[in-house]
């Protein structure tokens, strides 16, 4: 005997229809088609990188030479130098330097861990950028508190675009 379709059976919800998954895969194919420098930009602002880091402190401005050109001609290769005025003793010391490129597609592009025993609160390197856009220097301090300082820069000859 075959048993009669119940009112409530009637009303069973079949999920998407073939349009809306068809709609939604192009969607998602088109974000991981983006190139990775997009992906980064459309992803995570400047300021939600910072808050991060800073566990949602405000960093005051100010207290950091950040020595970087305005005018990058290759991306690839980018002298960067660094200082935070602290007198690194042992109660008063820098902990940690990160520098942040938004538009990179790895927005963390480099970390320094300090200490005492530095005796400056100092570092120098050469660094990849992506594309023209905004850097910032967020340094931790033991005593409490963030500084951090920041800049725009236009690269001519773009790196990191190789959508890793």
């Amino acid at each position: 005997m075959s048993s009669p379709i119940s009112p409530a059976s009637a009303r069973h919800d079949p999920g998407p229809s073939r349009r809306e998954l068809i709609v939604a895969g192009t969607a998602g194919l088109a974000l991981v088609a983006l190139p990775g420098p997009l992906r980064a930009a459309t992803a995570t602002p400047m300021a939600e990188l910072i808050a991060r880091l800073t566990e949602g402190a405000a960093p005051a401005r100010g207290g950091i030479e950040f020595d970087i050109p305005r005018l990058v001609e290759n991306g690839n290769s980018v002298d960067v130098a660094i200082r935070v005025e602290s007198p690194m003793t042992a109660d008063d010391h820098v902990r940690w330097i990160h520098v942040i490129a938004e538009k990179n597609p790895f927005p963390d592009v480099a970390r320094f861990h300090l200490s005492p025993r530095n005796g400056r609160a100092q570092v120098s390197a050469t660094l990849r950028f992506a594309t023209s856009q905004k850097v910032a220097v967020v340094a931790a301090l033991s005593r409490g508190g963030y500084v951090m300082s920041d800049t725009d820069i236009v690269v001519t000859l773009s790196a990191c675009i190789d959508g890793g």
